[in-house]
């Protein structure tokens, strides 16, 4: 009889229970730097235990080879990430000056003009602190774990690896929409236009195999909306951004007290940003189709090699 939860075969858990697994696990590995005293060193203990369980998971109870986890430091690495901030905030302003113009927001003040903040840099430097740790801990989980497994998963009988991972990309993009229900003003439509982020966001890992552009995108569209612009960022205020604003304007289009990220401009922002990747990966002679790790099913000897080497 078929073990349901162990593949004896490949000698390692089922995906569904290694993805299982490592949600349960993640929960506990971004609550426990918060028993730190200090928020930015939790942000960036967040960012440590996410690694260290991805690497554990990844590793050990995937048993796959490190080159597939998306995270080898290359210049070719470094520079999709700084390309991905360059997009995302460029994507950003133009949502900014597109509410600004068409009176859908009021410039109210500026950071450095708030009384009492003599330090007024101060916060906005632990809010790039965040921003780049919830950046990176939510792209190796939503991406970098859900979705090569959720691929395994789905690979049986027809369904290619290509055809998984149209599947992964809804089930992650899924998951990682309703994990934002629970913010402040959130909505369906909100919930909606996240997991289409998601989606946004799991193209670039498809086509490179790396997270450097989605880590990239993901923490400027944060930093910018929230620390530059003013905007909620998905729903959460920051007090201390560099541009002081009041939004009007309907919700449908501005995204209300939810952030653009709930609005039909964010869904246009999120547009952009995908067309220009993609114009990005090409104009640099990626291949646009699916990695190569994408494209081929599970295969534990070439693990075993790199293991003994």
């Amino acid at each position: 009889m078929t073990n349901p939860f162990y593949n004896p075969d490949e000698q390692r858990l089922r995906s569904l229970f290694r993805v299982l697994l490592f949600i349960f696990l993640f929960s506990i590995a971004v609550s426990i730097p918060f028993l730190i005293p200090f928020e930015p060193v939790q942000f960036i203990g967040q960012s440590v235990m996410t690694l260290g369980l991805f690497y554990m998971m990844f590793r050990f109870v995937d048993q796959r080879a490190w080159r597939d986890s998306g995270l080898i430091m290359t210049k070719t690495w470094i520079k999709e990430c700084l390309m991905g901030v360059a997009i995302a905030g460029t994507a950003m302003g133009l949502i900014f000056l597109s509410l600004w113009l068409t009176e859908g927001l009021e410039v109210t003040g500026y950071g450095w003009d708030r009384n009492g903040q003599s330090f007024w840099m101060v916060p906005l430097f632990y809010f790039f602190i965040r921003m780049a740790s919830v950046g990176f801990y939510e792209e190796v989980m939503a991406r970098g774990y859900l979705i090569p497994n959720i691929i395994e998963g789905f690979t049986f009988g027809n369904i290619t690896p290509q055809k998984a991972a149209v599947i992964a990309v809804i089930i992650s993009s899924s998951i990682f929409g309703i994990l934002h229900a629970s913010n402040p003003n959130a909505s369906v439509t909100a919930v909606i236009n996240i997991i289409f982020a998601g989606v946004m966001l799991a193209v670039p890992y498809l086509i490179t195999g790396r997270l450097a552009l989605s880590i990239g995108l993901h923490f400027s569209w944060n930093f910018f909306q929230g620390g530059v612009f003013g905007f909620r960022v998905s729903g959460m205020e920051f007090r201390h951004s560099i541009i002081q604003i009041q939004q009007g304007g309907p919700e449908w289009w501005t995204g209300g007290a939810f952030g653009p990220e709930a609005g039909l401009i964010g869904i246009f922002g999120m547009l952009f940003i995908l067309g220009l990747s993609i114009l990005y990966l090409k104009r640099t002679g990626v291949k646009l189709g699916y990695a190569e790790n994408f494209r081929t099913a599970f295969q534990k000897e070439e693990i075993s090699e790199e293991s003994t080497n």
